[in-house]
């Protein structure tokens, strides 16, 4: 099978929730989803958005150019979808990345965050577009995004500690996102953002993790993370709007949380928060 191109993009978990105030944050981790643009008409399971379609009618309304014949993709993630994890915008990342080398096109930072924010939003997995989202999948840095600017948004870089991190997995969102009900807590968001500003982001991870589970009445989200804060002192918040909740631990408390999380029946990822090289224009040749 010909393979015309390929990307790759990482996955992230929230800081700052952007339907709170306007402004959103997440950081890198571990996880990964590989695209490769491929001769044929492949066309991957577990792509329920139709995100791959939408981003090749966009690619072609803005006549970029495409191989001729038939065109396929593959995908290769371990980036759960639906969980809060950034599963989208590293889906749709990577696949500009692979258009991207596939077709000798070099898009601005601008033209993708908005081309990726206006897909997801079309798709419905976004509300508010995404653009932290699409940040951690692009860059192995910590950002501030302004949610509702035009191009990339970025505000700020913040350093991140580096920590393990356990994913705790549940079956589905246990609360109905609603924008009113993030806007009545904007005051507690616009506090994340301060501590977010004055290099206190584990503050900002716990704060947002709670504000977002009472935003979305996770009285189960609140209830893991307190136990686990309070057994092994590890900060531990919902993800995005969920389900998924990230855990922070040094490697020495790793299998303690895991045996936790184990006893309760949930399962879990291992992984850590990545600050790796630059990825914005390294591309992965398809394995």
């Amino acid at each position: 099978m010909k393979v015309y191109g390929s990307g790759r993009a990482h996955g992230g978990i929230s800081l700052l929730h952007a339907l709170g105030c306007g402004n959103g944050s997440s950081t890198p981790i571990d996880l990964w989803t590989h695209v490769g643009l491929v001769e044929g008409t492949s066309i991957p399971e577990g792509d329920e958005h139709k995100l791959l379609q939408l981003l090749l009618e966009a690619w072609k309304e803005r006549d970029l150019p495409l191989p001729s014949g038939q065109i396929g993709w593959l995908v290769k993630s371990d980036i759960p979808s639906g969980m809060g994890l950034k599963s989208s915008s590293a889906l749709l990342m990577a696949a500009v990345n692979a258009l991207s080398t596939g077709n000798s096109v070099i898009l601005s930072d601008n033209v993708t965050f908005n081309l990726i924010s206006a897909i997801q939003t079309k798709a419905g997995c976004s509300i508010s577009g995404g653009k932290d989202d699409i940040a951690v999948a692009n860059f192995p840095a910590t950002w501030i995004v302004d949610a509702n600017a035009g191009g990339t948004g970025l505000l700020q870089q913040i350093d991140f500690p580096e920590r393990e991190v356990i994913i705790v997995l549940r079956d589905m969102r246990k609360g109905v996102v609603e924008i009113q009900s993030f806007e009545d807590l904007r005051t507690r968001f616009e506090q994340i953002v301060l501590q977010l500003r004055n290099g206190s982001p584990i503050n900002a991870f716990r704060m947002n993790g709670q504000a977002v589970a009472e935003a979305l009445n996770d009285q189960e989200a609140l209830q893991i993370c307190e136990d686990i804060e309070i057994l092994f002192g590890c900060p531990a918040a919902i993800s995005g709007s969920g389900p998924a909740i990230a855990v922070l631990c040094e490697a020495e408390q790793a299998e303690l949380v895991k045996e936790h999380i184990k006893s309760k029946g949930l399962e879990f990822i291992h992984t850590s928060t990545h600050h790796g090289v630059d990825l914005h224009w390294e591309r992965d040749e398809w394995e």
